[in-house]
This record gives C-alpha cells, sequence and structure tokens, in this order.
C-alpha cells in the first residue's frame, strides 16, 4: 500500500486532534504561530489548497458492496447511525459514521481507486461541535456549536474588566482521496461589542482579523447558509438499503490452473555495505517482478522498483552522494495464489531492526484479468464471508493486548481502549487491511495498532488461523 498516502492522511488525523484538544481547553491562540494580526474590513480571498487536484471516481464503481460490508463489520451499539454524502465532486458519496460516545470518535469511510479507506476523525465531537459541508466542492467546516465565555478580559479601550466570548471553527478541504485543514478561525466578541473573527491560513503569515463574525467573514468562500449537514440513517438501515444496490457483490477472479509461483521472477538481488547518518549498514533487497503484460502489472512492477531505487543506488554506487534515506535495510518476497489469484508479499525490515514496525506490501492479482483485486474480490475467490474474518480478527488480536505486552503500570482500563480502538479501524474490505492466503489457506491480515505512546497507529501483520 502506499505509505505516502497513509502518512498524508494520518497528519490530518493528528491535526484535527490538535485542535479539538485546543477547543476543549478554552485556548483561542493562533496555531499558525503567527506573530502578528492584520485587522481589516473585508475577508482575505479564502481558496482551496493549490497542492491537493482534485480526485474524481466514475459512477461504475461498486462503493455500495463495500459500504455494505464495511457497515456489516461495524460495532452498531458504538455507531448507531451513519450517513452519506457527497464531499467532492463525482457520483461516489462518502460515508460518516457518527456515535454519541465519549470513548469512540466519529469515522469517515470514503472510496479512492485503490479501495475503501477508513479515518478516525472526531466530526460531532460528542455533539460539541458542528459539521456542514457545501456539496461537491471539497469543503467542510467543524465549528463548536457554543461560544465559550472567557470572564475577567481587560478590555483595551477601557481597562475595565469584561467578559470575551469566543467560537472557533476550522475549514477542511478533501479532495476525493486526502484531506487537509486550510484555514483556523476564531470570532472573538468583548462585551457587548461588535465581533471579531480571525482568520489564519496554516500555511501563511501573519493571520488577518475581520471586523464581522464568522459566518459573514467567510461568507464567499463558504457559505454557511448554503451548507448541508448530515441526514443520518441507523445503520441497520443503511445496509439493508445497500444491500440491493450492490453492482457486483460476488465479483471474483477468473479460472486459472498453471503455476503462480511461475509468473514472479526475481528483478534484482544485491546487497552490499553502505554508511547511513555515519554508520555502516548492510543493505540487501531481492526485488521481484510479476511476468504478466498488461498496464496494470507493468504500473506495478514500476512502483515496486520505486520502493527501493535509492537503497540499490547506494549498494551499486558506493561513492555516490546519497539523496534520500533508502526507508529499508532489507526486502525480501513470497508468492502464493489459488482460486485465479496471484499473491505477491514483499516483506521489509526497516532501521530499527527487529524492532522495526512490520511493512508489507501485498499485491493481489485476477491472473487472467491481469489486474489488481481489492480484498472483497480476494475472499470471494477463495470462498470466506468477510464475516468471518472480522470476528477472527476481533479474537484473535486480543493476544496482543494483555498486560504482560505493556509497561507495568499500565491500567486494564488504557489497554482496553487501546484494544477497542485497534478492533474499530479494521474492516475486512478497507485498504489499511490487506490481505493474503498462505499455501495453507490461512489468511493474514495488515492491520493499524493502536499505540500507548509515539505514532498513534503502526502497522502490524496477523495471521489468523481456525
Amino acid at each position: 500500500m502506499s505509505y505516502n498516502i497513509v502518512h498524508k492522511i494520518s497528519s490530518a488525523v493528528c491535526i484535527l486532534a490538535l485542535l479539538f484538544c485546543l477547543t476543549a481547553c478554552g485556548n483561542n491562540k493562533n496555531t499558525a504561530g503567527d506573530t502578528e494580526t492584520a485587522t481589516s474590513d473585508t475577508a482575505p480571498m479564502l481558496k482551496d489548497p493549490d497542492n491537493m487536484p482534485e480526485v474524481t471516481l466514475s459512477a461504475d464503481i461498486d462503493w455500495q458492496s463495500l459500504y455494505y460490508e464495511r457497515l456489516r463489520s461495524l460495532d452498531s451499539e458504538a455507531y448507531p447511525r451513519c450517513a452519506l454524502i457527497y464531499l467532492n465532486n463525482d457520483e461516489v458519496p462518502e460515508l460518516v459514521l457518527d456515535t454519541d460516545d465519549e470513548n469512540h470518535d466519529d469515522m469517515l469511510t470514503y472510496i479512492t481507486e485503490n479501495g475503501l479507506f477508513t479515518i478516525s476523525e472526531d466530526l460531532m465531537a460528542a455533539e460539541q461541535t458542528d459539521f456542514s459541508y457545501l456539496e461537491k466542492t471539497g469543503r467542510f467546516l467543524l465549528s463548536n456549536k457554543d461560544s465559550q465565555i472567557i470572564n475577567n478580559v481587560a478590555d483595551k479601550t477601557t481597562g475595565k474588566a469584561t467578559t470575551q466570548r469566543s467560537r472557533y471553527a476550522w475549514i477542511c478541504y478533501f479532495n476525493g482521496e486526502l484531506q487537509d485543514i486550510t484555514y483556523y478561525l476564531t470570532e472573538d466578541r468583548l462585551g457587548d461589542g461588535d465581533p471579531y473573527t480571525k482568520i489564519s491560513d496554516l500555511t501563511q503569515n501573519p493571520s488577518v482579523s475581520v471586523k464581522a463574525d464568522l459566518p459573514s467573514a467567510i461568507k464567499d468562500y463558504y457559505d454557511v447558509d448554503q451548507a448541508k449537514t448530515p441526514e443520518f440513517m441507523s445503520v441497520d438501515g443503511m445496509i439493508d438499503s445497500l444491500k440491493g444496490d450492490r453492482k457486483a457483490p460476488d465479483r471474483k477472479a477468473g479460472d486459472y490452473s498453471g503455476d503462480v509461483h511461475s509468473l514472479v521472477s526475481t528483478y534484482k538481488d544485491v546487497s552490499g555495505k553502505v554508511v547511513i547518518s555515519n554508520k555502516e549498514k548492510t543493505l540487501h533487497y531481492r526485488i521481484p517482478q510479476i511476468d504478466l503484460e498488461g498496464e496494470e502489472i507493468e504500473a506495478i512492477n514500476k512502483e515496486i522498483l520505486e520502493l527501493f531505487n535509492e537503497g540499490v543506488a547506494m549498494i551499486e554506487n558506493p561513492d555516490r552522494k546519497a539523496t534520500d534515506h533508502p526507508g529499508y535495510q532489507t526486502a525480501d518476497y513470497s508468492v502464493y495464489g489459488q482460486n485465479g489469484v496471484l499473491s505477491l508479499v514483499i516483506s521489509t525490515i526497516g532501521f530499527g531492526g527487529s524492532d522495526s514496525p512490520d511493512q508489507h506490501f501485498i499485491y493481489n492479482i485476477d491472473i487472467t484479468a491481469k489486474k489488481k483485486i481489492d480484498n472483497l474480490c480476494l475472499l470471494n475467490s477463495y470462498g470466506v464471508d468477510p464475516q468471518l474474518i472480522e470476528t477472527a480478527f476481533t479474537e484473535q488480536v486480543g493476544q496482543f493486548f494483555t498486560k504482560d505486552q505493556f509497561p507495568a503500570g499500565t491500567s486494564e482500563d488504557v489497554i482496553d481502549d487501546l484494544y477497542r480502538e485497534t478492533v474499530e479501524m479494521f474492516s475486512p474490505v478497507d485498504v489499511f487491511n490487506l490481505i493474503y492466503f498462505d499455501d495453507a489457506g490461512n489468511p493474514t491480515v495488515l492491520y493499524r495498532q493502536k499505540q500507548l505512546a509515539g505514532e498513534p497507529y503502526v502497522e502490524k501483520a496477523l495471521t489468523l488461523y481456525p
């Protein structure tokens, strides 16, 4: 899977979490880090991010089947409601999963050309935050419902203590594949005075303070009167609605009776000692290539080579100045396949050695069609109900959430929360949870394990047994 995509999504989620924390603490500082704020009678020209071109999908994509399976694997008690919304300008909707439980985060699920993604978003912030969107523009707004009242604020004009009411909002942009927070807004009102709205572009300094309330200050870019809010329905109701609309729920790979191992060969096997950050390291890469024709296969082979280009160049040209960190110390691959499916699994070890996170790149190919397939097609090809994967994962991943796996003193409640969040983020049809079957027919799944510290999630692999 693409770590560029994962990194950008994770970064956006972290920023959201940070900003909500600031709101909860009553902090009205500008997170853009500006050193001064200009005052204006008119709002600056707001615009969509330049570095996020719009991504649109064909309406032929069977998004109904993917959302159907995602919802079937959901804990409907924790997430009783959901809604389909149209954020970016195509005919494939996004799915918002809403919760009332303060121990859970809302979730946003969406479809890309690579498949289904789920990210954790505190969109409604336990009913303290409004979420609205301008349909098919990519723009959505998060704002706290009630102004926070801060007492004993000195009025700069009179010097007397007065009240300050503050309201916070964030304008976000979703391009169909990635999202970003583009503007951070603060509306302040001292006593009975006129409101001022500070608009902070998170990429520029300084911010601008506009003599207007928040809706008026952003009206030309985000007209709140034209915005929509999700029309929620029960998860069970959505499952019933999607079931009959699925385009190809039983899709599977074509027939193939040959030897799948003959379809993959070693393109390059290199090793050598290199110096990285003034330390000598041994790199070893056994790089595969898929020996099938077709544009999609060609693109996959190119993608695989690009994963290890820098490391290979360092080995083959030891005097060359490195342009980037090689990323992986070793790489090897395995080939599996049955039922018309070729599964190529590349396993890597990072520079932390045995302590490095598991990093696997999985390519499941329909041999006759010479195209990548998603998890649903893979599971159908092996005759496995996605819910069996969900149930087995929920049961077997618990082995990593026992007290002996954590530092002394870690409470059971904390461990339970980490387990719960790990299970919530798993779906048998999610791109983050790629699957392959070994020669014995046992599925191995990739999953995001919630961490006690450091990165919120780390990728792991787990083989599920009957």
